[in-house]
């Protein structure tokens, strides 16, 4: 998952409870790659242009540029996009895959929701990174229409893709996602169930508190494989605010003990903070 620039966006909360690592770590020198692409001046039109008839790797250069494009709000200009570049995306199937996966961006950051049942049924796509873009733009779309979908991706077999899933239940926040996320809090990979448990502490359930509790133990987080001492602190850090909010008189508590004791001066300081908010 090395063809993906990182992105500055508070969207992308945390690399490794809110998506696959390799879904946000910087290609380094990846403009580089882009030429003309990436240093002369385009219009949106000029992209889709390439992107339907351009050589493969113009096609998904130009994908990933227009995805940039509307980002800085170049779209206006162009109302009617969305039947356009849904019209590519089904023809690219067979495609290099990246051509896929940045024209999935396009369609979130479009925020058309006409768009929703052609990413659907994209989640069927074989290839794992597609599947995790394809989430992440519906996550942007925010449709509750795709609650069904996202809840039977939420039971993929790629753990990744799973994590994803829970992400984008909670970024669609619609009621009726709430079954799938309490499913979550069971998975075997701490992180999926992290997710799962964040995202359903945003409809201020309880259930997702001893999930919270669990991203609070360092105990239990120095065992979760891969993870790195700062990310076990980013963890913490965001368990905090929903435990402090869902977990009553045993939350006050153990964030004190943190706020007291925890090696991590950030750690403390938000701990405090979080204690201050939930009053």
């Amino acid at each position: 998952m090395s063809d993906l620039p990182k992105e500055s966006s508070r969207t992308i909360l945390f690399q490794f409870v809110i998506f696959p690592l390799g879904i946000v770590l910087a290609a380094v020198g990846v403009f580089l790659l882009f030429g003309k692409l990436a240093t002369e001046r385009h219009t949106i039109p000029d992209y889709l242009n390439t992107i339907r008839s351009g050589s493969s790797h113009e096609r998904w250069q130009a994908a990933y540029q227009l995805s940039k494009s509307l980002k800085r709000g170049e779209a206006a200009q162009y109302p009617d996009l969305e039947p356009q570049v849904a019209a590519i995306y089904l023809q690219s199937k067979d495609d290099d895959p990246r051509i896929r996966r940045y024209l999935s961006m396009v369609l979130g950051t479009l925020g058309d929701r006409r768009a929703t049942p052609v990413l659907q049924a994209a989640l069927g796509d074989k290839e794992v990174e597609n599947r995790i873009y394809v989430l992440m733009a519906l996550g942007e779309l925010r449709d509750p229409a795709a609650v069904p979908a996202v809840a039977r991706a939420a039971r993929d077999r790629e753990s990744d893709v799973r994590k994803t899933a829970y992400y984008t239940l909670g970024e669609i926040h619609d009621e009726s996602a709430v079954p799938a996320l309490v499913e979550g809090l069971a998975d075997e990979v701490p992180d999926v169930r992290w997710n799962a448990a964040l995202a359903l502490s945003r409809f201020d359930d309880a259930r997702a508190v001893p999930v919270l509790r669990e991203m609070l133990d360092r105990t239990r987080l120095s065992r979760a494989a891969g993870i790195r001492e700062d990310q076990s602190e980013d963890v913490m850090i965001m368990a905090m605010a929903p435990y402090a909010r869902l977990g009553g008189a045993e939350a006050r508590a153990g964030l004190q003990r943190i706020a007291a004791s925890d090696p991590s001066l950030r750690v403390r300081a938000e701990a405090k903070t979080a204690l201050t908010s939930s009053r």
